[in-house]
C-alpha cells in the first residue's frame, strides 16, 4: 500500500505546550486495559486528548487495546499495519513519548550530511485530523503512519541519497516510498518517505523533501486543504488539485535547475500559479486566467507580461 503523500503542513504542525506533571502516569491510570506499557506525562496527555475527542467514533473511544502484528496487512482495509495496537490513544501516547529520542537521533545523523536540515517535527497528531483519517477515510488506527512525524529538507539529490542511507543504518525501516523525482500521483508532491520503528514499538513517519518544494508548500498549503475538505464533503476539487500540482511542479523545477537537472514542465490545467512553456520555448508563470475566453496572462522568467491562448501553452 502507498504511504500518505499529503504534505505534513496540511496536517497541522504546531508547537505543543503541555504543563509538566510531577510524576509520569501509566496508561492504566486512564483506564486502558490491558496496559502493557508505561508512558510519561507528555504521552499520557496526548492519549487523553485523543481518547476524549468527540469526533472519534464510538468504536474508537473504547479504552481496550489489542496488540497488532506490525508489517502485516490489516484485513478490512488492506493497509499495512505500522503501529503496535488498534487503539489510537495508546498509539499516540507511544509516538509522543518516542519523539524526543527520534528527533535527537535524526539531528545526530544529519550532522555529517551537508545540505540536509531537520525542518519540522510533530509529536502529536491533531485529534480532529486523526478522526478524519480513521472515520472519514477508512484508515484503521493501527495503519495510521503519522502519530509522530518529521521532515528533512535537502539541497540536492545527493543529500537525499545520503539521508536515506543514514536513516536505514540508524533505524529499522518498516516501509518506504520514493516520490522524490516525479511526485505522488494526486498532487505531485515530491518526497522520499520512510516509516521507522522506535524502541517502544511505535513508528514515526519521515519525509525527505526538496527544499524548494518544502518552502512552496508552506506558502500554498491551503490548496491541499481545499482538496481534502472538498473530497470529505463529496465535492469536486479538480481546480484546487490542479493548482497544488502546478505549485509542486514549479518548485521541483527550481530544485532541478539549481542542481543542474532536467527542467521539465508537466502539462496540466492552466490555473493561476502554474508553470507553462510558451510557443517560443520561454518559461513563464500564469498570473491570470479567463476560463470563458480561454486566454491567460503570464509573466516570463525575463520579466515580460504576455497574454496567450491556452492552446498555445505547452
Amino acid at each position: 500500500m502507498t504511504m500518505a503523500t499529503h504534505p505534513l503542513h496540511t496536517l497541522g504542525f504546531e508547537p505543543i505546550v503541555l504543563q509538566p506533571r510531577k510524576e509520569p502516569r501509566s496508561l492504566a491510570d486512564l483506564g486502558f486495559e490491558p496496559a502493557t506499557v508505561t508512558v510519561g506525562a507528555r504521552g499520557t496527555a496526548a492519549a487523553r486528548r485523543t481518547a476524549q475527542d468527540p469526533r472519534l467514533s464510538a468504536a474508537m473511544q473504547t479504552l481496550r487495546m489489542h496488540p497488532q502484528a506490525v508489517g502485516a496487512l490489516e484485513p478490512a482495509s488492506g493497509r499495512t499495519i505500522v503501529q503496535p495496537t488498534d487503539n489510537p490513544a495508546i498509539n499516540q501516547a507511544l509516538a509522543t513519548d518516542a519523539m524526543p529520542a527520534y528527533t535527537a537521533r535524526l539531528e545526530a545523523l544529519l550532522r555529517d550530511i551537508p545540505g540536509a536540515t531537520l525542518a519540522a517535527t510533530r509529536d502529536a497528531k491533531k485529534p480532529a485530523r486523526l478522526a478524519e483519517k480513521i472515520a472519514g477515510q477508512g484508515q484503521p488506527a493501527e495503519t495510521v503512519s503519522d502519530y509522530g512525524a518529521a521532515q528533512i529538507a535537502v539541497e540536492s539529490p545527493q543529500a537525499k541519497d545520503a539521508v536515506v542511507a543514514a536513516v536505514k543504518r540508524h533505524f529499522p525501516v518498516l516501509r518506504q516510498q520514493d516520490n522524490f523525482t516525479l511526485g505522488d500521483p494526486e498532487y505531485r508532491y515530491r518526497s522520499f518517505s520512510l516509516q521507522v520503528q522506535m524502541p517502544n514499538q511505535s513508528s514515526e513517519e519521515l519525509q525527505i523533501v526538496p527544499r524548494e518544494v518544502l518552502e512552496a508548500n508552506r506558502q500554498e498549503h491551503h490548496d491541499y486543504k481545499k482538496v481534502r475538505n472538498a473530497e470529505l464533503a463529496g465535492h469536486s476539487a479538480d481546480q484546487a488539485r490542479a493548482a497544488a500540482r502546478a505549485i509542486n511542479d514549479a518548485a521541483m523545477e527550481r530544485f532541478n535547475s539549481r542542481n543542474g537537472g532536467p527542467r521539465t514542465i508537466v502539462k496540466g490545467a492552466v490555473v493561476k500559479g502554474s508553470r507553462v512553456r510558451l510557443a517560443d520555448g520561454a518559461l513563464a508563470r500564469v498570473v491570470y486566467v479567463d476560463p470563458n475566453m480561454r486566454i491567460a496572462r503570464v509573466r516570463t522568467e525575463d520579466g515580460r507580461n504576455v497574454t496567450v491562448r491556452h492552446k498555445d501553452l505547452r
